[in-house]
């Protein structure tokens, strides 16, 4: 088996620098909060009644967390929607602010929804390193935040995840949709950098936490079940399994997971061995909440399914969510590790659009 503790073996295998991108995530958010609150908005934009973010893969982490965490019953002062498909809902008009989310500028169901939203009379905006949706919003004149992506060296959408999320928040805020203070984002930036320190591969294996809940998973289907305000992240989490480690993984939300998946853990008997539930806890869940997932834990070792923790320690449900979002970027980079696998590369993505482009 590789060992993770070795720094030159890590080195080889990670050519792209996916690991320097993860340790500067505290930077990413840094940048990328005071960029996207300082950027200017005409008032109207501050008027929409309805918000929809369009945006895939790692470029949709943004909204799926700020639903999480503000949307619904919380602070969101408008709905906000997530349009992750070439098509914009039928609701959308002159009222609605669409915001155009591509980390590359090159998603084409990003674009094509930037089309109709020009069709629709919408008020349009964006968050982009680049491309042709960067070339779309300049010509247009639509206020946006197109960034220079400075403390992402890997170039990866997914390991960018700080200038999408809190790009975001920030525009959001500055809008006066969200209510997230400098106090609170700077927070976050101290918090995760010292994080980064604990998740390092200079850290050995017997104390790192990602470490050790890489080797745990190696040959196993993860299945993280998160509740609440960290759903946005439980996606989040997922994706860098497929993505980074090559490897298959799932999340599941309480309280809706409760009403089905307990009946789905008997068959086939088989697969029981290659599970691996990871139960995510946090104190800021109501009392009801952490009942579930205790006693949706229970019922998981009942059949006889092996499970990790991941215990939370952010003094806020912001931090908290990229609290998640780091351990799992890290989870699965040292999957990746001892997988022996490139954490950069995608083929059967990349050949899949290669394909697909081919054949348009």
């Amino acid at each position: 088996m590789i060992d993770l503790d070795d720094t030159s073996h890590i080195k080889k295998i990670d050519s792209s620098q996916v690991l320097s991108s993860l340790m500067t995530l505290h930077l990413q958010c840094e940048q990328a909060w005071k960029e996207g609150y300082n950027a200017d908005y005409p008032e109207v934009f501050q008027q929409a009644e309805n918000i929809v973010i369009c945006g895939m893969g790692g470029s949709s982490y943004g909204t799926r967390m700020i639903k999480s965490l503000y949307d619904g019953v919380k602070t969101a002062k408008v709905p906000v929607s997530l349009c992750n498909n070439y098509h914009l809902p039928g609701y959308v008009n002159e009222r609605s602010l669409v915001i155009l989310s591509s980390y590359s500028g090159t998603t084409e169901e990003t674009l094509q929804c930037g089309k109709e939203a020009l069709a629709k009379k919408a008020m349009i905006s964006g968050i982009t390193s680049g491309g042709s949706l960067a070339e779309f919003l300049k010509s247009n004149h639509f206020p946006s935040y197109i960034f220079n992506p400075l403390h992402n060296p890997s170039q990866q959408p997914r390991v960018g995840v700080g200038y999408m999320v809190m790009g975001l928040i920030g525009m959001l805020t500055k809008m006066s949709y969200l209510s997230v203070s400098t106090k609170e984002a700077e927070k976050l930036v101290l918090f995760l950098s010292q994080k980064s320190i604990l998740y390092s591969a200079k850290r050995e294996s017997t104390v790192n936490p990602a470490k050790i809940l890489a080797l745990k998973l190696l040959n196993k289907i993860p299945i993280v079940i998160v509740a609440d305000f960290l759903e946005g992240s439980g996606y989040a989490v997922q994706n860098p399994f497929h993505e980074t480690a090559k490897q298959f993984g799932v999340y599941f939300s309480i309280p809706e997971l409760n009403h089905h998946l307990l009946e789905g853990l008997t068959y086939p008997k088989e697969i029981k061995k290659f599970l691996h539930f990871i139960f995510i806890h946090s104190e800021i869940y109501e009392e009801k909440i952490q009942k579930r997932i205790m006693l949706t834990r229970e019922i998981v070792k009942k059949n006889s399914i092996s499970v990790s923790d991941i215990n939370l320690s952010g003094n806020s449900p912001l931090v908290q969510a990229m609290e998640l979002v780091q351990a799992g970027a890290f989870i699965s980079f040292y999957l990746a590790i001892l997988h022996g696998v490139d954490p950069a590369q995608i083929p059967y993505v990349d050949y899949f659009k290669k394909k697909l482009s081919a054949e348009s």
